[in-house]
């Protein structure tokens, strides 16, 4: 809609051409109407207008200094020059002062009209310019780490000051709909994540909390809220004004917008004072601390480590952590299970991880997150103890077939139980009870028939030469040893047998 200001010292010129615009269409709508240049100019600091039209003959301002200090004080407003003189001069000097044309009286119907459509579909060009160049700026403020380099510091807002809402969950389109009918609120909105928005609303002076509270209940519907509906919240931030604090603005917000997680109410909605609330925790052996969760997650201890889980979830709430620190976390635990737990981090790859995390911030209650989390987490290290379970039957003849292919090499007991997705402690209990013998003692008695073996049939071969063979690359201790287990040294049962 094309906003219009009439100026001419004639009552009549103004009425008529008023009432002849609006008339006209619904794209124009006549402001305000003036006799002087001056009357405009001292009404500018709460004038909203896009096009002025002017006489040029005015006993104050006329209509040429008018659209001087118009182009100073607000170089997006056009002008139009009326005037019933013909002079090639008076067109010449308003081009020079950035009219847009020049119209003699009486004035020319059609080319007026031609003239202000061609100027309402340059104003909305325009605004659709200006508005994507707000919704880059709100998305690189409110998302990034940084600002965007293409992005002017002085990107210009619509009005002096705003207030940042954030909402979350309830019909985003129906939210949409009930701020298009009220064309009054000047904003402008960015999608920060699925199933969240973020409104920015403009004002040309501070608000009341009053305006903003009701701009709060229109976006959550509050008057068609019934039982059945999904729950939404709204949290806006307190008033700001600049580029430079959009940033702040949108944390403030998105705080409030939190405390909904412990809310019952299916519409909640809060400002940034109640944002301050929050507490935070930021690393996740603060959430579990004291709770032993890495020793419970190496013995796969699945209910102790769900308890550790539980409790820290408590903390979280005593804390009312809000979204982003409880999917931090969450996210931290993960990586807790992956260093101790390896098959953990074949079960949850890159990608489920990146979708738990969207699940989370998708949750409207606090509980809701705490129980995507515990059952995404309790899945996997189920899924890993039944592929330990599995293995544990195969897992002594795995090693053993090792042992028996690589037993002149150095064998770790972690590398070795990595190998059947057992922890260590288990595989040495279960070698034992499947062999009688420990890790140890097994492969000794490996090496040991071997180098046997060696000295009967390898009569080339020198004794130290069996012992490095064999895995002993000292030969004192190779002697040392096969004497205590077979009764007699190396040489001796070479000459033996």
């Amino acid at each position: 809609m094309l906003r219009i200001v009439i100026v001419d010292d004639e009552v009549l010129i103004r009425e008529g051409l008023s009432r002849m615009i609006e008339k006209e269409s619904g794209l124009f709508r006549v402001v305000g109407q003036f006799p002087d240049g001056k009357d405009v100019l001292d009404s500018l600091p709460g004038l909203e207008v896009d096009v002025v039209i002017t006489d040029i003959r005015m006993p104050i301002v006329d209509g040429l200094d008018l659209i001087k200090q118009l182009k100073a004080a607000r170089p997006h407003v056009r002008s139009i020059l009326m005037s019933g003189f013909t002079e090639f001069n008076y067109a010449r000097e308003a081009i020079r002062a950035s009219a847009v044309d020049y119209l003699l009286k009486p004035i020319n119907k059609e080319q007026l009209f031609e003239l202000l459509y061609q100027l309402d579909e340059e104003h909305q060009s325009s605004l659709e310019k200006e508005a994507l160049s707000r919704k880059r700026l709100l998305h690189s403020c409110f998302l990034s780490e940084s600002p965007l380099p293409y992005l002017s510091e002085d990107t210009g807002l619509p009005l002096s000051c705003y207030a940042t809402f954030v909402q979350k969950g309830g019909s985003l389109e129906a939210a949409a709909g009930r701020i298009q009918q009220h064309p009054e609120l000047v904003c402008d909105w960015v999608s920060v994540q699925e199933r969240m928005l973020a409104w920015v609303f403009y004002f040309p002076e501070a608000p009341g909390h009053k305006q903003l509270d009701r701009i709060a209940r229109l976006l959550g519907g509050a008057e068609e809220q019934s039982e059945e509906e999904t729950a939404v919240h709204i949290g806006f931030s307190r008033i700001h004004n600049g580029t430079a604090e959009l940033r702040a603005s949108y944390e403030e917000a998105m705080r409030a917008c939190d405390l909904g997680l412990y809310s019952d109410s299916a519409l909640y909605y809060a400002d940034g004072y109640a944002g301050e609330a929050f507490g935070d925790i930021v690393e996740a052996e603060d959430a579990v601390s004291g709770m032993n969760l890495a020793e419970q997650l190496q013995l796969l201890h699945i209910p102790a480590v769900l308890e550790c889980v539980r409790q820290g979830f408590e903390r979280l709430k005593e804390q009312r952590a809000g979204t982003g620190t409880i999917v931090r976390v969450c996210s931290q635990l993960e990586d807790m299970a992956c260093r101790e737990v390896q098959e953990y981090r074949e079960i949850r790859s890159k990608e489920a991880r990146a979708r738990l995390e969207t699940q989370l911030r998708a949750c409207m209650s606090f509980s809701g997150m705490e129980e995507c989390f515990v059952e995404v987490f309790r899945s996997a290290l189920e899924k890993v103890y039944g592929l330990r379970s599995e293995m544990g039957g195969k897992a002594v003849e795995i090693v053993k077939r090792w042992i028996a292919e690589h037993y002149s090499e150095h064998a770790e007991l972690n590398t070795l139980a990595a190998m059947v997705y057992l922890t260590p402690s288990y595989l040495s209990k279960l070698f034992k009870q499947e062999t009688g013998l420990t890790l140890t003692e097994y492969i000794t008695d490996v090496r040991l028939k071997n180098a046997k073996r060696l000295l009967r049939t390898e009569t080339n071969m020198k004794v130290h030469q069996i012992g490095a063979e064999v895995g002993y690359a000292d030969p004192a201790y190779f002697n040392k040893l096969f004497k205590k287990v077979v009764g007699v040294t190396p040489n001796e049962y070479k000459k033996w047998k």
